[in-house]
């Protein structure tokens, strides 16, 4: 992969600057002309799920059937909204693919502005299959250099929520490290993981990150109560 052809002052200047040497990834090869249609879950206006969360919270995530371009590339708009706020806002979320590969926007800081694009998985998915998303964001005015590991560790869960039985579930890890511009290397900054189903959606994710000593910090975890998807 190409992180691993360092430029050679790297190479000669000791460990300690090779560390220093930022990551590249997966996500960096994204381009607008390789759009395809997202076809994992339904795009279809009037689908969509309902949600539980650990801090008791219940959501809906509802498709629009309408696409969106934020960051120079081309998703499948949907938004969630929290039942148990007082205010009931829209929560934008974003969904794509990419020649192969599927995406999303992360959301770091809660601002609907800065987003991380994120590859979640890859088509042909299979047990062991890796990769790699880097991205350089400004995060509370520090400039801040993120590097995702990701691997699917399983392709065949069974998943059982409200009474609904989910199989052939994929269960994507993604382990995620940090550093500022100043910093000699990268740092565990925490996990994501997400379990998904095809034609369903996304059946259960869970968080726990803390950038830099509380930069942006999130724990958070969440499975599927009930869905519809629009015919």
């Amino acid at each position: 992969m190409k992180r691993l052809f360092l430029p050679l002052w790297c190479l000669l200047l000791g460990s300690t600057l090779f560390f220093a040497c930022k990551k590249d990834g997966d996500n960096q090869n994204l381009k607008e002309k390789d759009t395809k249609a997202y076809d994992f879950m339904s795009t279809k206006k009037g689908s969509w799920w309902l949600y539980q969360a650990d801090d008791g919270s219940v959501f809906y995530r509802y498709a629009t059937g309408q696409d969106s371009m934020v960051a120079g590339l081309t998703f499948s708009y949907y938004y969630r909204i929290d039942t148990t706020s007082v205010m009931k806002e829209q929560t934008p979320e974003y969904f794509g693919k990419n020649k192969d590969l599927y995406t999303t926007l992360i959301d770091l800081d809660g601002k609907q502005k800065d987003y991380i694009t994120f590859i979640v998985l890859k088509d042909n998915w299979h047990v062991g299959q890796k990769w790699d998303n880097a991205e350089t964001k400004k995060i509370s005015g520090w400039n801040v250099d993120m590097y995702i590991e990701s691997e699917v560790k399983s392709v065949s869960d069974v998943l059982e929520y409200n009474g609904k039985t989910y199989d052939s579930v994929i269960h994507v890890y993604s382990s995620l490290k940090a550093k500022s511009v100043a910093m000699p290397a990268y740092i565990r900054c925490g996990t994501l993981e997400v379990w998904f189903r095809k034609g369903t959606g996304i059946i259960r994710e869970k968080g726990d990150i803390d950038i830099l000593s509380g930069l942006v910090k999130k724990n958070y975890a969440d499975y599927l109560l009930d869905y519809y998807i629009e015919p």
